[in-house]
């Protein structure tokens, strides 16, 4: 019997911990970790690589060269032996494989990511055009008006003139990579 009443005391304790939480954190801005990352330098907008954003750093030759060296690194984990192919390395930086790969990069994190969203939403756009490999393709006709509008355009009309000469200037470094990548993460139905 003490048992027990002792087990719903710590019930009610913790539900009025609860409580007093949700009514203290009320009003508050959101935490840190709810908070959309810090934009890396020289960001000028969203980092999200979605369709109808802006790049959210500007390209450079050296931030492509460092990227391309956190790609060789991103293959490398994946191709471990007993890790298996079938999913791609979450660049966090928690974990174990993430901050392996920034590291190799020498880039910092946020610029990491800054660059890696640029760059997947515009190969993964020119690689359901057909235009980079390995082979992927999408229903048009059953695709949202986004899709439809992404795959009709030229996906470095998002990035500004600098940033898209240096990416196109970069496309022998990165595409093989980027392409072994999505080749080995790719699910067979």
């Amino acid at each position: 019997m003490k048992t027990r009443r002792m087990g719903v005391i710590a019930g009610v304790v913790v539900l009025l911990a609860i409580a007093i939480a949700l009514v203290t954190c009320r009003g508050h801005s959101t935490p840190d970790a709810l908070s959309p990352a810090p934009a890396a330098p020289g960001a000028t907008g969203n980092a999200t690589g979605t369709p109808g954003t802006s790049a959210a750093i500007e390209l450079t030759p050296a931030l492509l060269e460092a990227y391309a060296r956190g790609l060789r690194k991103e293959i490398e984990i994946i191709r471990r032996p007993g890790r298996g192919t079938h999913y791609g390395v979450t660049v966090s930086k928690y974990g174990e494989e993430g901050p392996a790969v920034v590291a190799a990069s020498g880039l910092s994190h946020e610029e990491y990511r800054a660059v890696q969203d640029v760059v997947n939403h515009i190969f993964t756009t020119l690689n359901f055009q057909g235009k980079i490999g390995p082979a992927r393709s999408i229903d048009v006709g059953k695709a949202d008006p986004v899709w439809r509008e992404r795959l009709a355009g030229d996906p470095f009309d998002a990035l500004s003139p600098a940033s898209a000469t240096a990416l196109r200037d970069h496309m022998d470094l990165l595409v093989p990579p980027w392409s072994e990548i999505i080749r080995m993460t790719a699910q067979n139905d």
